[in-house]
């Protein structure tokens, strides 16, 4: 049977294809129609692929031909024809960067071969992305897979993990970690139809310790001064050893890491930005690692310990972004309006919900500006259906952020610059597809002065990864990127705890 996936961040779901349809009727809820969907605005771009209408004379006019060369649609023109795929979530910013990087001009062919397809995975400390790359032609949006990192059971962040690795030995977490990617290489192929004696290779990113896990290494190091991995990788395996469902002679690459804390998947998200001289990449997840392009060509990075509150992981009703939860809130009047993924009733509360629900609250008062809840709401303000963001779950956010926000300070102090030199903000992480720039400002995750510059790219560690499975040469320019690159140690940096202080509390005004 035909079929019409529609994607929007970490949700999917899945329609029957029944007639000829604007894919504005498959993403009613989630992309909006400003002018009605008279294809006048250009306000409604999605990436689409599959069996689709050609290009309207609406769309010719209205996208650029980078956008239409790089499968950028516009919902209310676009017709599915039959089993398609579409990804929605993007901001005209956002539309713009990633069509940038999906269809820049990479050189010959992939590492992999000419011909069949391989797999990327970006594996999170909290969530864990799989994709389907085709090694023909080029990058399109890659159909995706994923879930919660099954290594949350052994502890919430990777200090904790390596911990727990020394007590029982490193094959329990490396084990659950590679069933669960041989799992998800097994979902896509069979989603796809595509067989899996086709696949010729695997790239894997993410943070160096996770790359430790996988790769059967001895993370012990990283959690110690002075800090040092057994290997920063940018090297080939064999698959055999790692994923039993693919053919023996595929081969696995293990994406290049900077330092021990800035990993793989900074290394695949600066290739996927596409970044210039001063611009700001902000990796808001677990361990919240950001990187800065000075002029002369070099990177200045950091990690820092952000925690998992911004996924929904620990808060009361936290969890992922999926049908039925609540990803926005509005003030509106004297009280909030909510936004819930798929409509219907409120389940919980995703990453983004989280903030936009907290920069709600700081912006009516309902909290101040050390982080304290309104006592009249007894500890948990009331959202929607049941669904309440508590004290505890403020505090959280409240530390997270702070961590991000001092991260960025002590980044661009030592760089010495100001927020009005950098150039644009690249906003990368689970929730990076929705989160809103403003909410974020909001709550101080960055100075004020970059919330004009902010584009949300949501995961653009597994685009690079992608980018890396599909070209040989992004390869060498992501190890030629951490060859260019020097780390902050913050753990140590007075400034950076100074800064860390300050800004546990929220913007006021």
């Amino acid at each position: 049977m035909e079929k019409v996936i529609v994607r929007a961040g970490q949700a999917v779901k899945t329609y029957p294809f029944t007639a000829p349809s604007p894919l504005s009727a498959f993403t009613a809820e989630l992309c909006p129609l400003p002018c009605g969907g008279h294809g006048r605005c250009g306000k409604c771009k999605v990436f689409a692929k599959g069996k689709l209408s050609p290009l309207s004379a609406e769309e010719k006019s209205l996208l650029t031909p980078q956008e239409q060369r790089s499968g950028v649609r516009l919902a209310c023109c676009a017709l599915a024809l039959g089993s398609c795929e579409i990804v929605v979530g993007y901001t005209a910013a956002q539309v713009q960067t990633a069509a940038a990087a999906l269809a820049q001009e990479w050189e010959g062919g992939s590492l992999f071969g000419d011909a069949g397809w391989a797999f990327a995975a970006d594996i999170g400390t909290t969530t864990i992305a799989a994709y389907l790359v085709s090694l023909q032609g080029r990058l399109g949006e890659s159909p995706a897979a994923s879930g919660a990192n099954c290594q949350a059971r052994f502890g919430a962040d990777v200090i904790t993990r390596i911990e727990r690795s020394m007590e029982i030995g490193i094959k329990p977490l490396r084990d659950c970690l590679l069933d669960q990617l041989d799992g998800l290489f097994v979902q896509l192929a069979q989603e796809q139809r595509v067989s899996l004696r086709g696949v010729k290779g695997v790239v894997l990113a993410g943070n160096t310790t996770l790359l430790h896990f996988a790769a059967g290494l001895d993370p012990a190091g990283i959690a110690c001064a002075p800090y040092t991995p057994q290997s920063l990788f940018g090297v080939l395996e064999a698959a055999r050893g790692f994923f039993p469902s693919l053919p023996p002679a595929a081969q696995v690459y293990f994406a290049p890491c900077v330092s021990a804390f800035v990993g793989g998947d900074i290394s695949c998200a600066i290739l996927a930005c596409g970044m210039r001289p001063n611009d700001l990449l902000i990796d808001v997840g677990t361990n919240g690692e950001m990187a800065l392009l000075l002029p002369g060509g070099r990177f200045l990075c950091c990690s820092t310990a952000a925690g998992p509150a911004f996924e929904g992981v620990g808060l009361r009703f936290g969890m992922p972004a999926a049908d039925g939860a609540i990803d926005a809130v509005q003030t509106d009047g004297g009280g909030l309006r909510c936004h819930i993924i798929g409509g219907g009733k409120a389940r919980g509360l995703c990453g983004t919900g989280a903030i936009s629900a907290l920069a709600a609250l700081c912006k009516n008062g309902a909290v101040d500006e050390t982080g304290l809840l309104d006592e009249q709401y007894g500890g948990a303000f009331p959202l929607q259906d049941g669904v309440q963001l508590t004290q505890e779950d403020i505090r959280a956010l409240q530390l997270a952020k702070a961590a991000v926000a001092a991260g960025v300070d002590t980044l661009l102090e030592r760089a010495g610059i100001s927020p009005e030199q950098v150039g644009r903000v690249f906003l990368a992480g689970g929730f990076g597809s929705h989160i809103r720039p403003s909410d974020a400002a909001r709550i101080g995750l960055f100075p004020r002065a970059l919330a004009g510059k902010v584009q949300a790219v949501g995961n653009a560690a597994g685009r690079g990864a992608c980018i890396c499975a599909r070209w040989e040469s992004a390869i060498q320019q992501a190890q030629q990127a951490c060859l260019r690159s020097d780390t902050l140690d913050l753990a140590s940096d007075l400034f950076f705890q100074e800064r860390y202080i300050e800004q546990m509390l929220f913007p006021t005004g």
